[in-house]
């Protein structure tokens, strides 16, 4: 079992991330097009939104990470008849979650014109481009995305990653050809909203032919006492994602409306690159909770702590080195990428070092939280994350004023920071893993001063060569790499957990190129 969970989580990971790489660089050519094709008043205005739609689907309710905590036993123990019942369920709910974003979307019309601030009118009809973006996101719900849970949860993720990165390069050909042929917003959307149905009907026949049983007829439906302790836990997850959405989605709209739209699209440069490596980090999440689950559902508490611990080495690896690789390396690519089109592209690097402790913040926590969902502990963290969600509006007001767009970010780090980040870590360790709340402290404060100490030397190291040329942004790179392996080499080269999974990947390794020879 415990090697069944390794490779699913491996060949998901390694097709998952072949995808996102391809992902990252189509983005790039397709976003590099908009700009020159479009400019920045529309990038500006799909940035805000598609920040409006993300507050929409807040109608999801976490729906998604419910079912798939219930999947994980069925799925274990291949009862194949409450497999049925439960994607029974969870398609009902999706249809009407898609008729709720339809409706709310629809009621929020009205008031476009307190959200967008542009110096100058469009001509195109801001309602219809916004109806078009309802569409594409409901459109989502309505044809049968729910069935990727079901794949998720079984650990097979892999089996429908080729469709992705078809789709992912045709959305990119695509979007390059309708914006240099018809240099059309509208256009541009529509072809989007094509794209979305069409690979949600292919997606959808994969699943069914990998798991035929979903076409079968379904007579069962959850019971009463089921369907309580179901919402009960959705209560839980549902809150929990409005406050998170609070911190992560509110920004633009306080952008547009506080400094201006066109801002919101200088913005979103950054925020592409930090999501797109942000959903490169999640492919590990997501590649592994499915076997943490298993794990919960099967073995003892010494064990999961033992799992935790690897996976947080492993995990702080990747988004430190994520980080420092971020805050150096923005403002240079942004400078070479488009600094000949407007400078004002280029934000200050006080604004970049906010949005990457946010990137640290929200990367660090993630971990903690496949455990609070694999074992079932929705209840903590609920309300944390709403009292933060508005202590971050409330503080950016008066931040914006005094500091700009950098006091906007600066809000949202002190906010999540302060109101639930700690108190969320330090709660899932201590009811899921065990460990005490001090210990928990001081394993973060040490990473986050190690983090902090790596970044300031590279920065310092890198200071004459950045934002200069391109020969000189490779050099960059190869330094802020190079130095942060090496120094958390050095550092965790004795750490007991270290040494394991050093020695595990060198085993698999040794393994592949001995069968490969």
């Amino acid at each position: 079992m415990g090697n069944s969970r390794t490779k699913n989580s491996a060949l998901t990971m390694a097709m998952s991330s072949m995808r996102q790489l391809l992902t990252i660089l189509l983005t790039f050519v397709s976003r590099t097009a908009f700009i020159y094709t479009l400019g920045a008043e529309y990038l500006g205005l799909n940035g805000l939104f598609s920040n409006i739609l993300s507050i929409l689907a807040l109608s999801e309710l976490g729906i998604g990470g419910a079912i798939a905590f219930y999947l994980y036993k069925p799925l274990a123990d291949k009862d194949i008849d409450r497999i049925k019942v439960l994607m029974k369920f969870y398609h009902k709910c999706y249809n009407y979650v898609g008729l709720a974003i339809l409706g709310l979307g629809c009621c929020l019309m009205p008031f476009l014109h307190y959200l967008v601030n542009l110096e100058h009118s469009l001509p195109e009809n801001l309602y219809l481009i916004y109806f078009i973006f309802i569409l594409q996101n409901s459109c989502t719900y309505f044809f049968f995305a729910y069935k990727q849970t079901l794949v998720s949860a079984n650990q097979e993720l892999y089996k429908i990653e080729k469709y992705n990165i078809a789709f992912t390069l045709i959305n990119c050909v695509t979007d390059i050809v309708v914006l240099l042929i018809f240099r059309d917003f509208m256009a541009y959307l529509l072809f989007k909203l094509v794209l979305v149905v069409v690979k949600n009907i292919a997606i959808s026949n994969k699943i069914n032919h990998e798991y035929p049983y979903l076409t079968d007829p379904c007579d069962g439906k959850l019971t009463k006492d089921e369907m309580c302790r179901f919402f009960k836990d959705l209560c839980s997850i549902s809150i929990f994602k409005v406050g998170s959405t609070l911190f992560n989605t509110l920004s633009n709209l306080m952008i547009s409306i506080m400094i201006g739209t066109v801002v919101v699209g200088y913005y979103s440069n950054y925020f592409m690159i930090t999501s797109q490596v942000n959903v490169i980090y999640m492919l590990t999440m997501t590649a592994v909770s499915a076997g943490v689950g298993n794990v919960i559902a099967k073995e003892s508490r010494e064990h999961q702590v033992k799992i935790y611990n690897k996976l947080s080495l492993i995990t702080f690896f990747i988004y430190s080195l994520f980080t420092i690789c971020l805050f150096q390396l923005l403002n240079s690519f942004m400078h070479i990428w488009l600094g000949s089109v407007d400078n004002s592209y280029i934000l200050n690097q006080w604004v970049v070092l906010f949005i990457c402790l946010n990137f640290y913040i929200d990367t660090s926590c993630q971990l903690d939280n496949v455990f609070r969902n694999a074992s079932g502990h929705f209840k903590i963290g609920r309300y944390l994350q709403i009292w933060g969600g508005l202590f971050n509006v409330a503080l950016a007001v008066p931040l914006c004023h005094f500091y700009g767009l950098a006091g906007i970010f600066a809000a949202q780090v002190l906010s999540k920071l302060f109101t639930s980040y700690f108190p969320f870590i330090m709660n899932v360790q201590k009811v899921v893993l065990g460990f005490s709340r001090k210990m928990v402290m001081i394993v973060w404060a040490k990473r986050f001063l190690l983090l902090i100490g790596i970044g300031t030397i590279i920065w310092l190291l890198c200071l004459p060569i950045h934002e200069t040329t391109l020969l000189n942004f490779v050099f960059e790179g190869v330094i802020t790499l190079v130095f942060t392996v090496a120094v958390l080499w050095m550092v965790f080269c004795k750490d007991e957990n270290f040494v394991v999974v050093r020695d595990m990947a060198i085993s698999k390794v040794k393994t592949f190129l001995y069968n490969r020879c």
